[in-house]
Order: structure tokens, then C-alpha cells, then sequence
């Protein structure tokens, strides 16, 4: 593969990127060549040596979404980075993809438990509350009150704290998934 071909594999494997960014990428990977033929390299040695340009382009966009995670524009762009290097490695769909999706998914179901809790406590709450105006429809059928005001209290609290909890769970499994991916991209550029 000579030049003209490398780069024009790049650029339509860069396509997911904004533009500024695709023109750097390929600014740098034409001085490449420009450096190589200038060390008396041909164009065939230096494409080779450089990799497949297909391959490069789902590593710059993998590094895109991991910087777009980082910064905190979106959790959700870590999430597609793992995605997106599944496309790298056959071991990656087999051993990584079962054992992410099940995380991921007991992570969901513990943020709807923590907001739950917390929400059936401020509903016992309210039916406290709106009890006087509609005995027809609030009935507790003689639970003592202040034990339901102390429950309701307690579970919005338990609740809370189990938000707060979430928040740094997620965090960490966010910052675990990242190092993963960053392993997984230094093993294939190698």
C-alpha cells in the first residue's frame, strides 16, 4: 500500500471525528512519510510499519470518546469506547463484552434500588401528609404513626445514602472500565 492509499484509509477511517482534529491526524501521518522517504524508506515500508489504517482510525475515535468521558461531557462516551474497541479484538467480544454487560447491568439495578428506597420514603411521606385530607383513599389501618413518620424518614434517608454510595460506585466503575480500554489499546498498537 503506497501513500495516497494508507491516507485515504485513514481519512475514512477517522470519519466519526470532527474535522480539525481528522486534518492534525493526518498532517502527522503525512510527515511520517515525508520523514521515512526522507531516511530513504519507500512508501510500502513505511505504510507497514505505521499499521492498518482502518485499525488507527478506531483507536483515535476509542481516544476521543475516553477524553470525551474524562472531561465529564458524557459518562455515556466511555461506554461506547468499550463498544467501539470491541470491534478490535475477537477476545474481547468472547471474554470482556458477557462480563461488562452484566456489571453494567447491576449497576443500573442498583441506582433504580437506591432511588426506590428513597422514593418510597418520601411516598409514605406525603401519604402522611395528604391522610387527613383523603381518609377515603390513605387508609394505614391502624399502623401507629410515628412509627410510619420514623420508617418514611428512615427509608428517604437509607435511601439517600445509597444514591451518594451509587455515585462513587459508578465513578469507580468508570474509571476501571477506562483503564481497561487504555490496556486494550496499548496491546493492539503493539
Amino acid at each position: 500500500m503506497d501513500k495516497a492509499q494508507f491516507l485515504t484509509r485513514l481519512k475514512r477511517s477517522l470519519s466519526r471525528l470532527p474535522e480539525n482534529e481528522k486534518k492534525e491526524i493526518l498532517y502527522d501521518y503525512e510527515e511520517h512519510f515525508r520523514i521515512g522517504l526522507d531516511e530513504g524508506k519507500t512508501e510500502e515500508e513505511i505504510a507497514r510499519s505505521l499499521g492498518n489504517p482502518n485499525v488507527l482510525g478506531k483507536l483515535f475515535h476509542i481516544d476521543a470518546l475516553l477524553e470525551e468521558g474524562r472531561e465529564g461531557k458524557h459518562a455515556g462516551a466511555v461506554v461506547r469506547a468499550v463498544f467501539a474497541s470491541l470491534g478490535l479484538g475477537f477476545f474481547n467480544i468472547i471474554f470482556i463484552l458477557g462480563p461488562f454487560s452484566a456489571l453494567l447491568a447491576g449497576l443500573i439495578s442498583l441506582w433504580a434500588s437506591a432511588a426506590s428506597l428513597a422514593l418510597s420514603g418520601l411516598a409514605v411521606i406525603l401519604s402522611l401528609i395528604l391522610q387527613p385530607l383523603l381518609p377515603a383513599f390513605i387508609d394505614f389501618g391502624g399502623l401507629n404513626i410515628a412509627f410510619a413518620i420514623f420508617a418514611a424518614v428512615g427509608a428517604s434517608a437509607l435511601g439517600l445514602l445509597a444514591l451518594i454510595g451509587m455515585v462513587y460506585l459508578t465513578r469507580w466503575f468508570l474509571l476501571i472500565t477506562e483503564k481497561y480500554i487504555r490496556f486494550n489499546l496499548r496491546i493492539i498498537k503493539k
